[in-house]
């Protein structure tokens, strides 16, 4: 019996309880933080990409969709441009001119957060429009 109240009355050691209890909440905090730091920097980096990709294609309107892409994916930072996927939309005489092609250039790329939150992937879209004069 006196052991139990000496052990109730010893306040040692109540630092380390309230850490192991806050540490997680910290921990995923912390990591939560960087997880959609390295979100918004993927969607910056796509932003970029894209609109670089459609400044390129109006001032070389006669190279090919698939140099397009590989620009595209080259601009992408960090090693992520492999994993970018592009679509084209072309309509012609867009701006009322037969010799006028505009196109919309749309990136994809699918961002995976942490295993640790949970929250699995989300897909980032960026689009760019690209006026092309494709006449003589």
């Amino acid at each position: 019996m006196r052991v139990v109240l000496r052990l109730a009355k010893d306040s040692r050691g109540g630092a380390i309880v309230e850490f192991a209890l806050l540490a997680p909440l910290l921990l995923t905090l912390l990591l939560g933080g960087l997880d959609f730091g390295r979100l918004f920097y993927a969607r910056q980096g796509l932003e970029y990409a894209t609109e670089e990709a459609g400044r390129y294609y109006m001032l070389n309107p006669s190279t090919g969709q698939s140099d397009i892409t590989s620009y595209l994916q080259a601009r992408m930072p960090g090693g992520m441009g492999s994993s970018v996927n592009v679509a084209y939309a072309d309509t012609a005489s867009c701006n009322g001119n037969t010799n006028v092609t505009c196109t919309t250039i749309t990136a994809t790329y699918s961002f995976a957060f942490g295993a640790y939150l949970g929250i699995g992937t989300t897909t980032l879209t960026a689009t760019a429009k690209a006026v092309r004069y494709t006449g003589s």
